[in-house]
């Protein structure tokens, strides 16, 4: 049963894992390498408390939950008592592994061993230890405290006991856990994203299209919250481009986005830099103005048919159910609808005749129908 937690790395997730999991009333010891980090952290816990306390939507104190957050400097043997530690540390794999290593000495041997990476390879992280069947991915995302879903990966060695205690843990957080049952790159939601990313980048690399006609196709007639280049202003240029070059160096078949990599270069980031596909005055996020009629410029199955493909891949692989998959979509993306609602709402056959017309503008065997 667990009882306590240890959440490694106090930033955005980190700090955020920690308190679904004070609120959920688990024991938490909340580590990084700075004091100055961790109250920094503490305070921006406690700010987050009392705005969910002001909306009623706390059932103690700020002072109870916040009672059950330890802060510690560093590791140390204190940790006996920990039933699952959860690493949030920035995306290096070194990084990640030597930490897990330092872990597996401290934590008692029936510790689980979570990650919250959101690209990196379960396997190569629990490579670092001997007691591999106890390493899972648990990829939040952001905000944790306001986002319900939360991805479970099985590594290679992974058992069965450490999926159901770890799936069990994550419902308790009021959390809703699918399950990605191989460890593959991009897992199921960034997998999905990158692939829609890659393709919108294609048809405006190839002369099909103008960004701002993809982004009114995605948010007119597909319904998404965002624009494609949109989001990516907004999640940053370089983090999707590094995420995507990260995905393919592993095996993740796309077409590579040489935009992306020109805009890193440049400095031209997004949001945070003012400056991406859109400008941002004051670097703060503006909507794009984007009128209605661009929607008409270009056939919405462009758009979502790779991702449809890249659903039934991953159905036919074991790698998800639909359902899941579908979960994923809309909690994470926010999409109004699931991946496989939209393949009943196009139709096969058309979904399929897209993927072709795809496959001889990009030359790429990557868009054959699945």
């Amino acid at each position: 049963m667990i009882r306590n937690v240890l959440v490694v790395g106090a930033g955005t997730m980190g700090h955020g894992i920690a308190e679904v999991s004070a609120i959920a009333g688990y024991n938490v010891y909340l580590s990084d390498v700075s004091k100055d980090i961790l109250n920094n952290a503490i305070e921006k816990v406690k700010w987050s408390l009392e705005k969910l306390y002001e909306k009623g939507n706390l059932k103690e104190s700020v002072e109870d939950v916040l009672g059950r957050i330890k802060t510690i400097e560093g590791l140390s043997n204190e940790l006996r008592e920990i039933d699952i530690s959860i690493e949030a540390i920035p995306e290096k794999l070194d990084l990640k592994r030597q930490l897990f290593s330092k872990l597996e000495e401290l934590l008692p041997n029936n510790a689980i061993l979570a990650t919250n990476t959101s690209s990196l390879p379960i396997t190569e992280i629990a490579s670092a230890v001997k007691r591999q069947e106890r390493v899972i991915g648990t990829h939040f995302f952001n905000p944790p405290v306001l986002m319900q879903l939360v991805e479970i990966i099985r590594g290679s060695k992974t058992s069965d006991d450490t999926v159901k205690q770890t799936y069990e843990f994550i419902k308790s957080l009021r959390k809703i856990p699918i399950m990605v049952n191989k460890d593959v790159p991009g897992f199921v939601v960034n997998r999905i994203l990158l692939r829609i990313i890659t393709t919108a980048c294609m048809l405006v690399e190839k002369g099909i299209c103008e960004y701002t006609a993809i982004d009114a196709v995605a948010r007119y007639k597909l319904g998404f919250p965002m624009g494609i280049f949109e989001l990516v202003d907004y999640t940053g240029v370089d983090v999707n481009y590094y995420v995507s070059s990260a995905m393919m160096e592993r095996g993740f078949k796309a077409y590579p986005c040489k935009t992306l990599e020109e805009m890193t270069k440049k400095g031209d980031l997004g949001v945070k830099s003012g400056k991406g596909f859109y400008t941002y005055p004051s670097n703060k996020y503006i909507k794009p103005n984007l009128p209605p009629q661009l929607a008409e410029k270009i056939n919405p199955l462009y758009i979502i048919a790779p991702a449809i493909s890249e659903a039934n891949w991953m159905v036919k692989n074991g790698i998800a159910s639909k359902e899941d998959i579908d979960l994923g979509v809309r909690l994470g993306l926010s999409f109004p609808k699931g991946i496989f609602d939209y393949e009943r709402e196009f139709g096969r056959e058309s979904v399929t005749k897209t993927l072709e017309d795809l496959r001889i503008i990009s030359g790429m065997e990557e868009y054959l129908p699945e």
